[in-house]
């Protein structure tokens, strides 16, 4: 299975930032209760989340619409 090519960068803790090749795809703010908010490019919420790899799911599906209902896998790293 391949991924979405969706790269996230945590900007602070609780906010993350997605791009696809340069492109803007959305961004992830974490809320004081846990939840994660996900909004994509054009900053309309995409949903409310408990995990953040959920949220990146979201963003990733509106990102690439024309992928099959296959759940892309989410690869996290530290870059340090």
């Amino acid at each position: 299975m391949t991924g979405t090519g969706i790269v996230w960068a945590r900007v602070e803790d609780g906010f993350h930032v997605g791009s696809r090749t340069g492109e803007f795809v959305g961004y992830i703010d974490r809320q004081p209760d846990g939840r994660y908010l996900a909004y994509d490019s054009r900053s309309a919420c995409a949903g409310a989340f408990v995990e953040l790899t959920a949220a990146m799911r979201a963003l990733a599906a509106r990102a690439t619409p024309d992928t099959p209902d296959e759940t892309p896998p989410i690869e996290l790293r530290e870059i340090r």
